[in-house]
């Protein structure tokens, strides 16, 4: 086993039994984005000075253009990259704009974004990511791909937003769109910590719920109609979001902590379901 194929088992066991069929290529591709994303997403949350998260990005986007100008990558993910994936005619616009992505909330936090700038963070930093992840495995059209690559994004990136909402706010993360806050009476000069325990809250994340629930229809819908053997990640990583999607649903918008989580039997449950199944519900 590769040394990337040990640290994908080790931080995302379910990725990596249910790409075990997958021909060595597509594997080693898979797993290298997920390292990607995994180093991304440790980079936001790190308690790195600002420079240092800034320096860090201003270095990726000069990797990716050793990625793709076939100049030695500098970094160990960027090496990667350029071996296992450029194979599979990845678009480099696609990695620019996840690090842009990333930049929108590092070095410098999100805090209350307009709706356009949170249209624009979910499609860089989640539905950007699912289409690469679904170019390499899928085998669909590409209007089928970029399809399902936004619905799937938007409705983990919602789920994860309302699920992780306490320790953003701590953090002083604000996701939810700004409009959606006004108009559930959230004023506009307070702190992250004051909405957080805001009484009229519920109402703006009830309202960012609705579209992660037309997305997770949509995508079921899609994986229905165009669902194959290399969709199983997919499918399984659907069904885990949508689990915790639901269970925050049941006991309403109101409720931010604990947030919900699962034992190591259910999403063995949900592994079993993605490998034999298409929707967790």
């Amino acid at each position: 086993m590769s040394s990337i194929g040990r640290l994908i088992r080790k931080n995302h066991a379910a990725v990596f039994w249910c790409t075990r069929h997958y021909p060595k290529a597509k594997r080693e591709a898979v797993y290298t984005l997920y390292a990607l994303f995994k180093h991304f997403d440790d980079l936001t949350s790190s308690l790195l000075p600002a420079k240092e998260k800034a320096e860090i990005l201003a270095a990726w986007q000069e990797e990716v253009v050793n990625i793709y100008e076939k100049k030695v990558p500098v970094t160990d993910i960027g090496r990667r990259i350029y071996k296992n994936c450029l194979r599979f005619k990845l678009p480099r616009e696609c990695l620019e704009d996840i690090v842009k992505g990333v930049a929108m909330d590092c070095p410098e936090t999100m805090f209350r974004p307009s709706l356009k700038e949170f249209e624009r963070y979910c499609c860089y930093i989640s539905e950007i990511p699912s289409y690469l992840i679904l170019k390499v495995i899928a085998e669909f059209d590409e209007q089928t791909i970029k399809a399902l690559a936004k619905s799937i994004g938007q409705a983990v990136e919602i789920t994860q937003i309302l699920r992780n909402m306490k320790e953003d706010a701590l953090g002083g993360h604000i996701y939810i769109p700004e409009e959606y806050l006004i108009q559930a009476g959230v004023e506009d000069n307070l702190t992250a910590k004051e909405i957080l325990v805001h009484k009229h809250l519920y109402g703006a994340r009830a309202k960012l719920a609705e579209i992660a629930r037309q997305a997770y229809v949509e995508a079921y819908r899609l994986l229905e109609e165009n669902h194959n053997k290399n969709s199983k990640p997919i499918v399984y990583m659907l069904n885990l979001y949508h689990t915790y999607f639901e269970m925050m649903d049941k006991r309403g918008w109101e409720v931010i902590s604990p947030k919900p989580e699962l034992k190591f039997k259910d999403r063995c449950k949900l592994i079993y379901r993605a490998l034999f199944h298409i929707n967790a519900a």
